[in-house]
């Protein structure tokens, strides 16, 4: 699709005070803060407004229609087009190329600006995520990867259309573990099956490992409410600090399965280790829309491209207008006094230091 105009530097990112949060934002944080790390997941209610969720899947459905005529995959060795992909119930990807079904990079920010940029503000940059990313993980936070994933109606699939119940979800994710369809899972970055497959480490998670810090987040943002014939996410609270295996097994197992309670627009954000699941969509004709917006520690890997598009380089140029360390640390393009690397360990040079003089001759 033709790229959109680009919109002059200084309006595109989110104002964001420089002053501490208030009383009552602190204690948001600490509240988000205290659900993350018991549960592995906090909601986070009405980031994303409803003319804008309107005003999204508007230009989603154009983006997928287009995809559902063009040939965007392989089935059995051969070249289909999306509605013969939607069929089978798989997910179509938006962001990276458009003869593609599959999540791509460049994402978002590349592929689709015109979607993008109605995510900035509210989303992608909001200063409330951010400053919970940076609870989580730490002060120096980087984008990893940003993207839209669509799940096809019934009309596609052929699925009932009524809403399932909690049995049939949990039934469904636990047959589709390692399929295409959505199945029980842990993301990126997940350390679980290291804990559990070394000797040692299985036993001492039977009663409750440590809160670890994350090296990713998962921000998430359905553009549907969750309890309709669209389809919940399922999670298992507590499981990425647990040895919960890599699905439900049996009733015990199934009985700490959550249906995750969130309505359009809200953001549900998790730890990479907790094991959940999407459903299938059994609405009529309404895709099911997941923005994501996966965020690592600074100097990792990251698979999303900041340095071509446009609309990135437009942020970043912004964010330097602004001396907005934040912004150009989540693009990958924060370099002042050596980058947030190299002023992590100036603070841990100052804290080993600080320590030394405490010691009693």
């Amino acid at each position: 699709m033709a790229d959109v105009e680009r919109k002059p530097a200084g309006d595109l990112l989110p104002a964001r005070s420089a002053s501490t949060p208030t009383a009552a934002e602190e204690a948001a944080l600490v509240e988000h803060l205290e659900r993350y790390k018991t549960r592995g997941y906090t909601i986070l209610r009405d980031i994303v407004s409803q003319s804008v969720v309107a005003e999204l899947r508007d230009g989603l459905d154009k983006r997928m229609a287009a995809k559902m005529s063009n040939k965007i995959g392989e089935l059995d060795g051969k070249e289909v087009t999306g509605k013969e992909l939607a069929a089978t119930g798989r997910t179509v990807g938006i962001g990276g190329p458009d003869d593609s079904r599959l999540i791509g990079y460049p994402g978002l920010l590349s592929a689709a600006p015109e979607i993008a940029e109605l995510l900035i503000k509210p989303f992608l940059l909001n200063p409330l995520l951010l400053d919970l990313a940076e609870r989580v993980m730490g002060p120096f936070v980087q984008g990893d990867g940003f993207y839209v994933v669509g799940t096809p109606p019934a009309r596609y699939t052929g699925r009932p259309t009524d809403v399932a119940t909690r049995q049939e979800l949990i039934a469904d994710a636990t047959t589709n573990s390692g399929t295409h369809l959505p199945g029980w899972h842990r993301d990126a970055y997940n350390h679980h099956d290291r804990w559990r497959k070394n000797p040692g480490y299985a036993d001492d998670l039977e009663d409750g490992q440590p809160y670890t810090p994350p090296l990713a987040a998962h921000v998430l943002c359905y553009l549907q409410d969750m309890d309709g014939p669209g389809g919940p996410l399922l999670a298992v609270p507590g499981s990425h600090r647990n040895a919960f295996g890599d699905r439900p097994n049996g009733e015990e197992d199934e009985k700490k399965v959550v249906v995750v309670d969130a309505k359009a627009g809200d953001v549900v954000f998790f730890h990479c280790d907790m094991l959940h699941s999407g459903s299938a969509n059994r609405a009529q004709d309404a895709w099911r829309y997941m923005v994501t917006s996966f965020v690592v520690r600074a100097g990792l890997p990251h698979r999303d491209d900041f340095t071509e598009a446009p609309l990135v380089r437009t942020l970043i140029a912004e964010a330097e207008a602004r001396s907005d360390r934040r912004v150009l640390r989540f693009f990958a393009a924060d370099s002042v006094d050596g980058g947030p690397l190299r002023r992590e360990e100036e603070q841990w040079r100052t804290a080993i230091d600080a320590e030394r003089q405490l010691l009693t001759p």
